[in-house]
């Protein structure tokens, strides 16, 4: 059959370089390029949200130690957002926009092996952090629960912090030495619309399938028993403190901490189903995928707008009320203290003038 009749279907989830289909293909508006739009708008809002936060870290660094917050759990919060963040990228160079059909001619008809491989290598880097670096925030919140020692805590997060930034490099490496490719993705998406993933993957499907399952499941069981033990924690704090006061602004941290370990809990166990059927055979999966990144979205930037918008370290007269109580308390301290050794030297003069006045009667 000669290349003008070939039925476009039959070259789905195969290599489009060099196909005369792809390779005289035209961009035509479709119903993917809005929603990717739509979605591209909502991130970058997230985005700018979250930058809001390490620009605060870096200007009050100190005055958040001053008041008593741990600088590791905005440290992990950050890491964890960071590399979430990162994989929302790799999801639209991976996915989103080549579904939109932009990139379709450009790629049929050029083998850009450097930009294809580094694309799939960052996505994997990028979605094997974000999945580490949630279960050490976890890891660290319930740490602090149950432990007494702060250098205890701090050690463990620095520890934890090259195994969770090697591991994925080294996951990742094997899609960066094989061959980038950009596959036609299922029938319900239009005639162009593509996913970039590698020889490697598709040479290992399966087996790539089910590591990413494994290592979703993981996570997700690791972090709903640690918020079981988390809630076990704090109920039973909750009892023993009975009668006993605790300053308004621990508990909203507390609160917040803990609201945000079930924010990203519900969203992830989605991705979780997501990851389940890479691994079942089904004509949906194309559909899936595009789903579950959104998914994604969504559990990073409500995390993040949860982080900030209700901590209280973040609210102006939050952070400054306490900071400025200390200081009132330090300045009525000292004019207290100067006022009494005004009084003391005072009382010190007049006894030893009347010494002298005593001395003088009597010589």
């Amino acid at each position: 059959m000669p290349p003008e009749t070939f039925d476009p279907i039959t070259v789905t989830n195969s290599n489009i370089r060099g196909v005369p289909f792809y390779m005289n293909f035209e961009y035509k508006f479709n119903w993917v390029t809005p929603m990717t739009i739509i979605d591209l708008l909502l991130n970058t809002i997230g985005t700018l949200i979250f930058i809001q936060i390490p620009i605060f870290y870096i200007k009050n660094k100190q005055k958040i130690k001053n008041i008593g917050l741990r600088l590791d759990v905005f440290q992990s919060f950050l890491l964890m957002q960071i590399w979430s963040i990162g994989m929302t990228i790799g999801e639209f160079l991976l996915l989103k926009i080549p579904a939109t059909g932009i990139l379709t001619n450009y790629c049929a008809n050029n083998n850009a092996q450097v930009l294809l491989r580094f694309t799939v290598f960052f996505f994997h880097w990028a979605h094997y952090s974000s999945l580490l670096f949630t279960l050490l925030f976890c890891i660290l919140r319930v740490t602090i629960l149950y432990s007494n020692s702060n250098k205890e805590k701090e050690k463990l997060f620095y520890y934890l912090i090259p195994p969770f930034i090697s591991f994925p490099i080294l996951a990742s490496v094997p899609h960066l030495l094989t061959e980038g490719l950009c596959l036609q993705i299922g029938e319900l998406f239009p005639f162009g619309a593509l996913i970039i993933s590698s020889r490697f993957f598709e040479e290992h499907i399966v087996l790539s399938a089910f590591g990413n399952f494994l290592l979703t499941a993981s996570v997700t069981f690791i972090i709903i028993g640690l918020n079981i033990a988390m809630f076990f924690k704090i109920r039973k704090r909750k009892m023993l403190s009975v009668g006993q006061s605790y300053s308004s602004q621990n508990q909203k941290v507390a609160r917040t901490l803990t609201g945000t370990m079930i924010v990203m809990l519900i969203p992830l166990i989605v991705y979780l189903f997501v990851a389940t059927a890479e691994i079942i055979p089904n004509d949906y999966l194309s559909y899936i995928l595009y789903s579950g990144a959104s998914v994604n979205d969504i559990r990073v930037h409500i995390v993040t707008c949860y982080f900030y918008f209700t901590h209280p370290v973040f609210k102006k007269h939050g952070m400054i009320r306490k900071i400025t109580v200390a200081q009132k308390w330090l300045e009525s301290s000292t004019i207290k203290i100067l006022r009494l050794s005004s009084q003391y030297s005072r009382s010190a003069s007049a006894e030893m003038i009347g010494k002298r006045r005593v001395a003088i009667r009597y010589s």
